[in-house]
């Protein structure tokens, strides 16, 4: 009696075991708890979607400053990461979409390995370093990209001239921009100020005296110090304009 009691009992709790599964698989599946964390943020099918151009032939370098990772697709594939340590928000790397223009073999400071950069407003590429340390760890270049030296000599390799280069850092500090200064953050504003009309010049990351006059007029025109110098403030209100 007691037995057959007791069976009613076990295929209810295997029946709360086999829902309570289907219930966390369904969770996951959908996108959920840790499902989400998971994601490779890499995945090439998403990177194209977000307007990134990975070269079904070759090689595509992806810098991903915010997680200190550099990864290369090879012929549209995932190919392989590396750690990465770039500039220091007084002097950050120049976060955008770049094509190698050098390719050669630089002294000790640099590990051996150098793949120059088209950034309009001055030197910067992907080297070795004498301070492995700070690899993979914190940024603090002049805003090239260091890499360990077997890394960079591995990567120089790979690469070719014309070969595309993203520098994305997305949670990168805010700096106040004054003349004189260079950047991606400049050039950024540039282009806010040229789109309202205030900004003719070239989009050269270079805060000159040109786009001085044009913050000036904008600052003016809204209604805010003419100071000069590009604000948090200024900067949201360029954006949400931009809009």
């Amino acid at each position: 009696m007691s037995e057959i009691a007791g069976k009613p009992k076990k295929l209810h709790l295997i029946a709360i075991i086999l829902l309570t599964a289907a219930l966390l698989q369904s969770f996951y599946v959908s996108g959920g708890g840790g499902a989400a964390a998971a994601r490779n943020p890499f995945d090439v099918e998403r990177l194209k979607s977000l307007g990134y151009r990975i070269a079904d032939k070759g090689c595509t370098l992806l810098i991903d400053l915010d997680r200190l990772t550099m990864v290369v697709f090879m012929d549209g594939r995932q190919y392989k990461t590396y750690p990465v340590s770039g500039g220091t928000p007084e002097s950050p790397s120049p976060a955008g979409a770049w094509k190698v223009v050098e390719i050669a073999s630089w002294g000790e400071g640099f590990g051996g390995s150098w793949v120059g950069l088209n950034v309009p407003w001055g030197k910067y590429g992907i080297h070795g370093t004498v301070q492995p340390w700070v690899v993979g760890s914190y940024h603090a270049s002049h805003g090239c990209i260091r890499m360990h030296d077997a890394d960079a000599l591995a990567v120089k390799k790979l690469v070719s001239y014309g070969t595309a280069v993203y520098i994305k850092h997305d949670n990168a500090p805010f700096r106040d921009m004054k003349n004189g200064m260079i950047g991606s953050d400049v050039q950024k504003t540039q282009k806010l100020l040229k789109c309202l009309g205030y900004y003719t010049g070239g989009m050269d990351g270079v805060f000159g005296s040109g786009m001085e006059r044009a913050v000036r007029a904008f600052q003016k025109s809204s209604g805010l110090e003419e100071s000069g110098t590009v604000g948090r403030r200024m900067y949201e209100l360029l954006c949400a304009l931009n809009e």
